[in-house]
């Protein structure tokens, strides 16, 4: 299992997209999987969604694409052959997760969250430990930025910051971007 973080346009899915490509062709690895969590909630976020799959159709090797915008529901044969899969971006995925509680009541809420933020790391801990697979996972850093004036957004930053050492804490490596170079943080 591979974390990898950076600032907004730091060069972290590129990255991920290239070291997933080179265990791909180093191991002989028959599936190469891109699991995407963007909705295309704006125009901007439309346009990313496209330059991703562009980058990925115009790539050398052939990858197989799974959106997942929230709850996490794989079918079984997800990793036969044992495949790389990059996940691109845990970020997303859990802003997803708060927009889709949002409308709750507050006790429901955190159970909920709370409840797909367990899902996931059981799922990732399960694909760690049971599958022959390389698992990247990409996630943007927020902890830089000054906090907010909303408290919504402190939330989201504070999960994310609870997750991202949950993620480092289990993971064989450990990245961060910025400007395109990468620092292997373990």
């Amino acid at each position: 299992m591979i974390f990898i973080t950076g600032g907004v346009r730091s060069g972290k899915s590129a990255f991920a997209e290239k070291y997933a490509k080179q265990l791909f062709l180093t191991y002989g690895k028959k599936r190469l999987i891109y699991i995407a969590s963007g909705v295309a909630i704006d125009e901007e976020m439309a346009e990313r969604i496209t330059r991703h799959q562009q980058d990925r159709l115009n790539s050398s090797v052939k990858w197989e694409t799974i959106e997942i915008e929230d709850e996490l529901i794989f079918k079984d044969d997800l990793f036969e052959e044992s495949p790389v899969v990059l996940w691109d971006c845990l970020t997303t995925w859990l802003n997803n997760v708060l927009y889709k509680t949002e409308s709750f009541n507050e006790e429901i809420r955190e159970n909920e969250i709370n409840r797909f933020i367990q899902t996931l790391k059981n799922q990732l801990f399960k694909w760690k430990e049971e599958k022959d697979c390389f698992l990247l996972l990409v996630s943007n850093e927020l902890m830089d930025e000054p906090p907010s004036k909303f408290s919504e957004v402190n939330r989201y930053r504070s999960l994310l910051g609870e997750l991202h050492q949950w993620m480092v804490a289990n993971c064989d490596e450990a990245y961060e971007m910025d400007y395109s170079l990468s620092k292997r943080w373990k």
